[in-house]
């Protein structure tokens, strides 16, 4: 799992705020259900109802793959809050992926 932000930002925990994630799969790959199922238990886990996943499967959206510069799946895109941060694998490494979107701190 590799991380890139594309911008440079302060932590933020997930206090009251609404995140949005796209997540990129390619249906004809083992791995999808896993990132969409690892990335749900996240979500449920640390930000309970407050947040939105949008998923594009690039066999079918090459368009927004190519718009949003996705070359492998599945690749996350954290939309909001600012700034956008990319993870790239099955989301399996629940810590990683934790502290690449600023869900940790405060204890969490």
């Amino acid at each position: 799992m590799k991380a890139r932000r594309r911008e440079r930002g302060r932590s933020a925990t997930a206090g009251g705020e609404s995140y949005v994630f796209r997540l990129f799969v390619a249906s004809s790959e083992s791995t999808p259900p896993q990132a969409s199922g690892n990335l749900a238990r996240l979500c449920e886990e640390h930000l309970q109802g407050r947040y939105q996943i949008e998923t594009v499967d690039v066999l079918k959206d090459a368009a927004a793959a190519h718009k949003n510069n996705v070359l492998v799946t599945p690749t996350l895109i954290l939309i909001k809050p600012l700034p956008k941060v990319t993870v790239l694998g099955n989301l399996s490494e629940t810590r990683q992926v934790l502290a690449a979107l600023r869900l940790m701190g405060n204890g969490r």
